[in-house]
């Protein structure tokens, strides 16, 4: 099942592991290539400290804002139902006052008929 690469492919990166690791043994090996190690090592982590916090903060910013946009939203939600309350109640209002002037008028109109009716006929 092999391509016939297999061996020098295998060759090939065992040449380079031990490149790279004999380098990385003679570059740790010396104390001021070490230190320098070390000291780059430290900056990348404390890069990456900072860079969370900031991180940290935007993202603290944004919830907060999101906050805010939503009590707003709220807000105004409560506000339309609100107006939309009062609007239809007015609304309900004003129909039964037509409503009961209507039946008034009707209850007028039919005892006029009725007296007309009486005294006519």
């Amino acid at each position: 099942m092999s391509n016939g690469r297999g061996g020098a492919g295998f060759f090939a990166g065992f040449l380079i592991g031990a490149i790279v690791g004999g380098a990385a043994a003679v570059m740790l090996s010396q104390e001021e290539t070490r230190d320098i190690f070390v000291g780059k090592v430290r900056e990348a982590g404390n890069f990456a400290k900072d860079a969370s916090e900031d991180l940290r903060g935007k993202v603290g910013d944004v919830t907060s804002q999101w906050q805010s946009n939503a009590s707003e939203l709220y807000e105004r939600g409560r506000q339309v139902v609100e107006n939309a309350r009062t609007t239809l109640d007015a609304a309900v209002e004003d129909g039964k006052d037509v409503a009961d002037q209507t039946r008034s008028a009707l209850e007028r109109q039919a005892m006029s008929s009725r007296a007309e009716s009486r005294d006519g006929g």
